[in-house]
């Protein structure tokens, strides 16, 4: 970007933001959204175009997808705005969906183009034949139906496209690389081979198809972010032409040339992370219930129904609770710069006051200026998601003490409780009021005061995934798109997760052993473990437990429930690319949690049988037994591979009774010969053999 900045005279450079949204982008791409009826934002047109002004935008324009009703009503309101919009189009041959910035149409053309946005080159044909200039949006990131795309797809899209947005101000760096390193080693004579290997006339698309140009713009929905990322247009003798012509105009005419030059930040979790929470805060203040109907009879996979459902329930709950929307209504307003007012500071409660002082501080930094919002926000975010973990697990300590949980309750209790985790299949279960307590435990009294911590600790869990997922969901492309550019290989680094590392058990004992061969080979994993106790080491990371307790079935392995943020936040950083879990509890359920966020493939180690310690050990009848094999069968499932310890085990596994395909088991037995020479820190083939093993089945590098 710096060289390209340099190639031109500044006075004659053009800023603007090629990609921003507002209210009107009211359709999402995004099926979940569509099930549940919600917009991408609510955020108004006006204050868009504040946020790029200050930003310092001299060129307007408001991109949203597949109208451009917000330019048309700026403009009718005299300000000078690019006619534009964000075509969501389709490439029929290949059935994946992309996005396509599209500038100066009128009314007339822009109803056309609508039409033809289902065949993508028919859109092209017509774009250029009325020299309509368009931009494919985030080349790397697609809407494909079933797969990730062929080379081939990307070598149809090179022929019919000139500009390219190379960065995207909510995309990582990875993804931005990749597309400028792509676009800049295209050559005249690639076009024409290409042409020729897809026969192609790339004049009928293109009316300069051999110059492939660079844009940038945030993508911003938000708003706070517009005009942070964008793209300086070039067009000789700005100063004496911005006398008797419009900004609009001018920066349309060196769209159509192509003379653009990328500026401003790509996109980083902390960034994605505060724009999902501030899209979370709108849905919580704006939702209105679709209707069962239209989440059943919608289009999409049961699965995506199930998420809907759960996410419309999830709302529905937070809507009901006082003090938790308050918290939302308060928190949008800062992040836009919006201070409460002086009543609303001094009614807030003595306990809530860390987390308002820091909503506040927000709204405080925004009023600066300074331009640093994503660093001081997500400061801000971790202080409040601190504060709220601290108080939700501090006041359910005092909740179970009381009720007397963790001395009352014994096999039989448990044998009991897990039957009830059977749902009624009758509607009428569910509408009839029954009166009982669950256990003798008054569920309504033990969830007072957990409600608000606990809702808005979800709240922004849920906004850190929201963001690492669309940020992370093409990286088994990515990589193999890098693979086929050779270059910017993502690091190949396993985080290894367990509950269990210092206690008295076979399963520490194990883990103590692969941990000393890992640091004497140094090997590329790490293992994290949630410990007051235990101090960091080579390839041990060691996080502190915001609460701990115990089971009494299970006395010996305290429960640690580590800051999941933390552990989000870690993930990314130390750029980890695979997971492996080695305990059932809640470092599994981290696991998963990162498999997803990420799109990381993830393994599960599995050192302890379930069913036989349900059977001999809780003494379960045959039902329960039952219900823990599913359950078993439902959450080793989740996860790409499971390593077993004897092949009894892995028979199990594969048999009638799990039905995991032989492919995705893998025998990882432990011998005396590997603790062995573990301990001794000592040379020994068979540990050597069975490491090796172990590494290749993991996709790693030995």
């Amino acid at each position: 970007m710096t060289e390209q900045f340099e190639k031109f005279p500044r006075e004659d450079l053009l800023k603007i933001d090629l990609h921003c949204h507002d209210y009107n982008s009211d359709e999402p791409d995004e099926l979940i959204g569509r099930i549940l009826n919600v917009p991408e934002t609510w955020i108004p047109s006006e204050k868009v175009i504040e946020e790029l002004q200050s930003n310092g935008c001299e060129a307007l324009t408001i991109t949203n997808h597949n109208n451009a009703r917000s330019c048309y009503e700026l403009q009718e309101k005299g300000v000078d705005a690019l006619t534009a919009a964000e075509f969501s189009c389709r490439v029929p041959d290949f059935n994946i969906g992309i996005h396509v910035l599209t500038f100066g149409f009128t009314p007339e053309q822009e109803k056309r183009l609508e039409k033809l946005r289902k065949n993508v080159y028919a859109f092209q044909e017509y774009a250029c034949e009325n020299d309509i200039p368009t931009i494919w949006a985030h080349p790397l990131y697609h809407y494909a139906s079933d797969r990730m795309p062929p080379m081939e797809f990307f070598e149809k899209m090179l022929l019919i496209f000139e500009r390219f947005e190379m960065l995207n101000g909510q995309r990582d760096t990875w993804q931005n690389m990749l597309v400028q390193e792509w676009i800049s080693g295209v050559t005249p004579d690639k076009i024409v081979q290409l042409a020729e290997k897809h026969g192609i006339d790339v004049k009928r698309y293109c009316r300069n198809p051999y110059k492939k140009s660079l844009s940038g713009g945030s993508d911003s929905h938000m708003g706070f972010f517009a005009g942070l990322t964008g793209t300086y247009l070039y067009i000789p003798g700005l100063p004496e032409r911005l006398k008797t012509e419009s900004r609009s105009q001018l920066a349309l005419e060196a769209i159509r040339r192509g003379d653009m030059i990328p500026y401003g930040s790509h996109q980083n979790s902390e960034k994605l992370t505060i724009a999902f929470l501030d899209y979370v805060c709108q849905i919580a203040l704006n939702y209105k219930d679709p209707g069962l109907l239209r989440i059943l009879l919608h289009k999409g996979e049961p699965a995506d129904k199930i998420i809907s459902m759960l996410a419309s329930n999830a709302f529905a709950e937070v809507q009901r609770h006082g003090v938790t929307m308050s918290f939302i209504n308060t928190f949008h307003n800062c992040l836009l710069g919006e201070s409460p007012s002086f009543l609303k500071k001094l009614i807030v409660s003595s306990a809530y006051k860390p987390v308002f002082d820091e909503v506040v501080k927000m709204a405080k930094e925004h009023q600066s200026g300074k331009g640093l919002l994503a660093d001081e926000y997500y400061r801000s975010i971790q202080s409040i998601n601190r504060h709220l973990n601290g108080l939700l697990f501090s006041r359910l300590d005092k909740k179970i003490s009381a009720a007397k949980w963790n001395k009352s309750m014994n096999a039989a209790d448990l044998e009991k409780f897990i039957a009830q985790l059977e749902l009624p299949s009758s509607i009428r279960a569910y509408t009839e009021k029954s009166g009982k307590k669950r256990n003798g435990i008054d569920l309504e009294e033990f969830l007072d005061g957990l409600s608000f911590p606990f809702l808005a600790s979800v709240l922004l869990l849920s906004a850190h995934f929201t963001s690492a997922k669309v940020m992370f969901n093409t990286r088994p492309f990515l990589k193999d798109f890098s693979a086929q550019l050779g270059k910017y290989h993502h690091p190949e680094r396993a985080l290894w997760l367990t509950d269990t590392f210092e206690d008295n058990n076979g399963v520490s004992a194990a883990l103590q052993a692969m941990h000393r061969e890992i640091k004497r080979r140094d090997l590329p994993i790490d293992l994290l473990v949630c410990s007051d106790t235990l101090e960091s080491d080579d390839h041990l990371i060691v996080v502190k437990p915001v609460f701990e307790f115990r089971i009494p079935m299970y006395p010996d392995q305290p429960l640690r429930i580590p800051n999941f943020v933390e552990l989000h936040d870690l993930f990314h950083e130390r750029e980890y690319d695979r997971v492996i879990c080695s305990t059932e509890g809640v470092m599994g359920a981290m696991g998963l949690y990162l498999k997803h966020a990420y799109s990381v493939e993830a393994s599960f180690f599995i050192h302890t049988d379930w069913v036989m310690f349900s059977r001999k050990k809780l003494n379960f009848d045959r039902h329960n037994q039952s219900r823990v094999r599913r359950f078993l069968r439902m959450y080793y499932g989740a996860f790409d591979r499971v390593f077993v310890l004897n092949s009894d085990h892995r028979k199990w596994l594969t048999g009638s009774d799990m039905n995991f395909a032989e492919d995705r088991v893998f025998l990882a037995a432990l011998p005396e010969s590997f603790r062995k020479a573990a301990v001794e820190q000592a040379e020994n083939d068979e540990a050597d053999r069975i490491l090796e093993q172990f590494v290749k089945d993991l996709g790693l590098k030995a």
